[in-house]
């Protein structure tokens, strides 16, 4: 039987945009054209109660420094297992390509090899044999074509956007040819900050620079928020990881806690956490990098995961489910 969304016509627009920015669909428009665009997205929850197998990956899009993480949804809360950042063009980790030239190369052909490589990589499953794909939701950072409204299209920008179409081009070849079935998701960077952050956050009261700089030392500051609630004591440590109330974090992805604490303090490298892994030297350290574009896909992957239980809440409480659904 489908839901019925009389209710809608009751509510204020307000009420309509809260709705609209809480499963992370457009919130701009007439009364009307929200309620139509709620009556056609609110239904289509792709996760459910059970998630037994399923993942995201979440990827925040860029050359030399593309950042993604793995979260695992089989559990009471999601579970951060991977959670990285790399130069696409020299880890050879993830692109399984042998970097003979000295100079970084950005022709198409190249690039096609990265982006196969990367795919292969996300989408590979190590807990079953050689060649197997997971079956998961992929999220992808939207990328913009101008910077700051200038008329000018840098550079940089058009050797991303030929990336993220090979991405796309690459996901929807293994698709049709039957390899994998997972959903590919195109995610705006602004519906993930309108999420997470008050527009006081988000103008960044008190913080030099642009409305851009503000809102990126936001997310950057609320990654560590969240980051720091899991290591707040709570009795003995748990080898397999760190929790919070929102999410886990295990295997790898706990290995970056500490760091992205710490980077955020001035330090750029930190020694690996021994308590995850005994066998590990002291002399182990973890590179952070860049810490805007971890924590852009880190909040992409659990906005997109709160967007979709959001739908499942509103669809069965209705308006009464707006206030849960506030991040």
């Amino acid at each position: 039987m489908a839901p019925n969304f009389c209710w809608l016509n009751a509510c204020k627009g307000s009420q309509l945009k809260a709705l609209a920015t809480a499963v992370g669909i457009n919130s701009s428009g007439t009364k009307l054209i929200l309620i139509s665009r709620l009556q056609a997205n609110l239904p289509n929850s792709l996760i459910d109660g059970n998630n037994a197998g399923s993942e995201v990956i979440s990827i925040d899009m860029g050359i030399r420094n593309l950042a993604y993480c793995r979260i695992d949804l089989s559990k009471s809360r999601p579970v951060i297992l991977e959670w990285d950042r790399f130069a696409i063009s020299k880890s050879q980790k993830h692109t399984n390509l042998e970097t003979t030239s000295v100079k970084e190369a950005f022709d198409p052909a190249t690039y096609s090899q990265y982006a196969y490589h990367l795919i292969k990589f996300l989408l590979s499953d190590p807990s079953k044999p050689t060649g197997s794909i997971r079956s998961t939701h992929v999220l992808i950072e939207r990328q913009r074509f101008r910077s700051m409204g200038g008329s000018a299209v840098q550079e940089w920008t058009l050797r991303v956007n030929m990336f993220e179409a090979m991405i796309y081009a690459v996901l929807k070849t293994f698709s049709e040819l039957g390899g994998w079935k997972g959903t590919v998701h195109t995610v705006t960077p602004a519906k993930v900050s309108n999420f997470w952050l008050s527009e006081s956050q988000a103008g960044g009261t008190g913080i030099k620079g642009s409305k851009a700089a503000r809102t990126k030392t936001a997310k950057i500051g609320l990654v560590e928020e969240w980051l720091r609630e899991t290591l707040k004591p709570k009795g003995p440590r748990r080898l397999a990881g760190y929790s919070s109330s929102r999410f886990e974090l295990h295997g790898q992805a706990a290995k970056m806690v500490e760091a992205f604490v710490d980077k955020r303090r001035g330090s750029k490298t930190i020694p690996a956490n021994n308590d995850m892994n005994r066998s590990s030297s002291r002399s182990e350290k973890v590179q952070v990098g860049k810490l805007d574009d971890l924590a852009d896909c880190l909040l992409q992957g659990m906005a997109w995961v709160q967007w979709e239980k959001n739908r499942e809440l509103i669809v069965a409480k209705g308006i009464e489910a707006l206030d849960e659904t506030r991040s």
